[in-house]
This record gives structure tokens, sequence and C-alpha cells, in this order.
């Protein structure tokens, strides 16, 4: 796959009246690299579209106090769903989904109805996205890996103690650990967000979006992707 090829193509949401929102939900599949204009190799992150994004439910001021809309992605099975969660997605054509999760407006619009998939359309190459995930987990882990300690002198006096923290508090007084103090723990399934990620290219035919470096999670993993909240929402400049 290569970006010229790609670079001129415009998304397209599948299904009717797609809703306009800068916030879509995918699935990562994989990293690859693709060749610019200039024979330069671009490390890209894959990220299918080909699951809908659908808005399960419109809040506003006036009953919620508050305007957001609810996204769903990745229906479930029917037989996976209880009674009340049916209840609540029936009106967006499905019986639940494995990820449900609110984005909050700035106004109302009177636009976004209950059903409606996400467009793709603000996925356009050049243009600077946040991409959103759950880091892969890493078991409980030491703090060399975790915090990348140097570990104890390799000589003698140090048996089996080489990867060891070390002092961890005072004496008597205060005779407690401080909080915060950088301790071996469980290591990874965390939240993160990786900002101002630039657009490369969007595959309309196989639904593919490339988006330049890597984010956080593993392959086949929920990703959300925002326009980027810190940059400027432009085409990049060219290098």
């Amino acid at each position: 796959m290569s970006e010229n090829n790609l670079e001129n193509q415009t998304p397209e949401a599948s299904g009717q009246s797609a809703a306009s929102l800068p916030v879509i939900y995918g699935v990562k599949a994989g990293m690859t690299r693709v060749y610019d204009d200039e024979g330069r190799s671009v490390p890209v992150t894959v990220v299918s579209l080909q699951e809908n994004t659908v808005i399960t439910q419109v809040k506003t001021t006036e009953k919620d106090g508050y305007t957001s809309v609810q996204l769903g992605f990745r229906t479930k099975k029917a037989q996976r769903v209880n009674k009340a969660t049916k209840g609540h997605f029936q009106k967006a054509g499905a019986p639940g989904f494995y990820h449900v999760e609110e984005y909050r407006l700035a106004k109302a619009d009177p636009a976004l109805a209950v059903g409606s998939p996400i467009s793709t359309d603000f996925l356009t190459p050049g243009l600077f996205v946040d991409v959103q995930g759950t880091t892969k987990g890493k078991g409980f882990q030491g703090v060399v890996k975790v915090w990348n300690f140097g570990g104890q002198p390799a000589t003698h006096g140090h048996s089996v103690s080489h990867r060891s923290p070390g002092s961890i508090g005072n004496r008597a007084d205060p005779g407690r650990v401080f909080p915060g103090k950088k301790m071996a723990k469980h290591m990874g399934m965390d939240k993160q967000s990786t900002q101002n990620l630039k657009v490369v290219a969007y595959d309309s035919e196989n639904k593919l979006l490339l988006i330049e470096g890597a984010v956080p999670g593993a392959k086949s993993w929920t990703v959300r992707i925002t326009k980027a909240a810190k940059k400027a929402n432009t085409k990049a400049k060219a290098k």
C-alpha cells in the first residue's frame, strides 16, 4: 500500500445519514510503512474502521443537565446482553456494544440522531489527531523494569539482590513508607493518549486508516481517534 495511491481518496461513512463528529473508534490492525513522495520510509499504524461507531444516546441540557452523545462500538450478540441493555440500545439498531463511552459537546446539534454512524470525513490526510488506547499489560514487574532503576552493585555482599530497590523508608520516625514511593507494581493496562499524530492516508475501499507513528494498545484492541486538541487542525506543512 502506497501513500501516493491513497492521499487523494476521501473517507466515506457507511450506512445512512452519517453524523459529523470529530471522534471515532477503530481497531488497531498492526503496523507497516509507506513511502512519501521523496522516497522516505514512514512508519504507520493501521487502524481498521470496518465497524461503525454508532450514536446510542443523545443527552441535552434540558433533560440531562449537559450536552453529550453516547457512542457504541463493536456490537454484541443478543444472547450476551441482558434485557435492560437491550432496551437501552434498541433504538441504535443493535442489542448491545462492547465499548460504550460518552463524548461531551460544546453545544447541542439537532442533526445528531440515535442510530446514526459516525462519518470519517474529518480524517483527511495531513491532519493531526489524538489517539487513545489501553497499553499492553506486563504483569507484576520490579523497579528495574517499571522505573528504570540501576539495581545494586554486582559485587560481594549482594547475593540475589542485584535488582532489588534497596531502602524504601527511614527509621522509627516516621516509621512508614511515604505514599508515591517508586516500588514494584503491576505494569501496563493503563489508559493512554498519544497526541499530535499525522493522518497519512485512508483506504476507503478497505476502510483502513494509516496514522504516522505508534499508538497505545495491542493488535485487535479498540482505540479512540479524535481531532488534535493541542495542535491546529490544519494540514501539515511540507518538510
